[in-house]
């Protein structure tokens, strides 16, 4: 069975939570089948679904639904004959600090808070970099000096490969900056913690804005999880939202262990390379297909955006290319709402918090937004994406392409460094890496 791709313009139904796991009698696989039958018996009438145009049954939408989600698994379960092995050389289970559970960590894991002393030294490295006359391009660890915070970002940097992989920076405050020192003060304190930039389009951007004019048409409406390109993601928070705009972030490793015991069929169907990939006009072909998941060296690696696999509004899915298929569909959802259920959602950001994560080994999501309010607060982030040569793993086949075009030159004079945000919503619409996979 095949799947026809729907981009609907109404926000996605509430999603119910996760219901407990029945009693240790059953096995894990056959609770995952319990819980999605009770969850619809208590969320929907089964019968009404069938009896009405469910679109579960026959389409899908960037902003996941969870009501189709469970009808369309259950439906999949009763059919039966899923394989219930993993693909050869899966693990049943990945062990590491970096397959987490949201609910499990305390904040003070992973916020880390500047102290004045260190605050302090970032502002003398400032106005070094800035006596020096160099360009932005040329921040490094001996243009952007900061002596006693620098070897601790070091080792933060670490962590983001063999640690929990993602820690906050916490106690700058931008509004004391103007917009370039605000910019400088972000890629001194980045290239400490890893030195290699990317450039984040085809215009060699090394900074873009996240903005609700550039982002969406409807930035209310939330982002579902997926990967970016590169290695280490970054985001300084400029300014807040009114309501909502928090990151979410869920490790891949915890999405894998609990996919991996209770739906195999799905690892086997996110590892497959048959899933099409829109190009939306930009290359000669107008799709091409590669895997979701990768087992890269024993560590899973998701590398997707649900826009490229399914469409959205802002850039209709290209016709004619093929459906998503039955399985497909179910796996993507699958992947989205098993990260929501050990997300870590980041609901006490404040101004000034530099983000860092590895985007190897998390997926990352936002919830929506609605800027105003009686200050009128408006979210503005700044995104770069980084990469430690030493400690880098080793990218998928695949997506090597990609990393090079975006990490490969080191001609400094190309980059462009843009201190206001560029309005236009060409990176949406026309371009793939500006915006990650899509």
């Amino acid at each position: 069975m095949t799947m026809s791709v729907y981009n609907s313009g109404n926000p996605p139904s509430t999603v119910p939570a996760y219901k407990a796991f029945p009693p240790e009698t059953l096995s894990k696989r056959d609770a995952t089948t319990k819980q999605i039958e009770d969850n619809l018996s208590t969320s929907e009438n089964l019968a009404t679904l069938k009896s009405s145009e469910s679109p579960s049954d026959s389409t899908i939408d960037w902003i996941p639904s969870y009501r189709s989600y469970l009808y369309r698994s259950q439906r999949r379960l009763k059919q039966g004959g899923l394989t219930k092995a993993l693909p050869e050389g899966f693990p049943a289970r990945v062990e590491s600090p970096l397959a987490w559970t949201g609910s499990e960590l305390k904040k003070e894991e992973y916020i880390i808070e500047l102290s004045e002393e260190e605050i302090l030294e970032i502002e003398g490295g400032l106005r070094d970099f800035k006596k020096s006359k160099l360009q932005i391009s040329l921040v490094t660890r001996q243009t952007f000096r900061l002596p006693t915070l620098g070897p601790r970002l070091i080792d933060l940097g670490a962590s983001l490969y063999n640690g929990r992989g993602f820690f906050v920076l916490r106690g700058l405050n931008p509004k004391k900056y103007s917009s370039e020192e605000n910019v400088l003060i972000y890629v001194g304190i980045s290239c400490w913690v890893a030195e290699k930039r990317g450039r984040q389009d085809e215009h060699n951007n090394m900074l873009r804005t996240s903005s609700p004019f550039i982002q969406c048409i409807k930035p209310e409406r939330p982002q579902p999880y997926h990967t970016d390109i590169g290695d280490i993601l970054a985001l300084y928070t400029l300014g807040q939202a009114y309501q909502g705009g928090r990151s979410k972030l869920a490790s891949a490793g915890a999405i894998y262990n609990e996919l991996a015991e209770t739906r195999p069929d799905h690892i086997d169907t996110l590892r497959s390379p048959e899933w099409i990939f829109d190009t939306f006009g930009r290359a000669g072909e107008p799709y091409y297909k590669r895997p979701l998941l990768f087992n890269q060296d024993g560590k899973m690696v998701f590398a997707f955006s649900r826009r490229i696999l399914t469409g959205s509004k802002v850039s209709p899915r290209t016709k004619g290319i093929p459906d998503m298929t039955d399985a497909q569909a179910d796996a993507l959802d699958a992947v989205h709402f098993t990260a929501d259920k050990h997300a870590l959602t980041l609901d006490d950001g404040q101004l000034g918090d530099i983000l860092f994560w590895n985007n190897m080994s998390i997926v990352h999501a936002r919830q929506g937004f609605v800027d105003g309010g009686p200050i009128n607060q408006k979210r503005h982030l700044l995104r770069l994406w980084l990469r430690n040569e030493e400690l880098a793993w080793k990218t998928p086949e695949v997506l090597q392409s990609a990393w090079r075009v975006a990490y490969g030159s080191d001609d400094v004079s190309e980059e462009k460094w843009p201190i206001e945000p560029i309005m236009d919503r060409d990176h949406v619409t026309t371009q793939r890496r500006s915006s990650g996979h899509g």
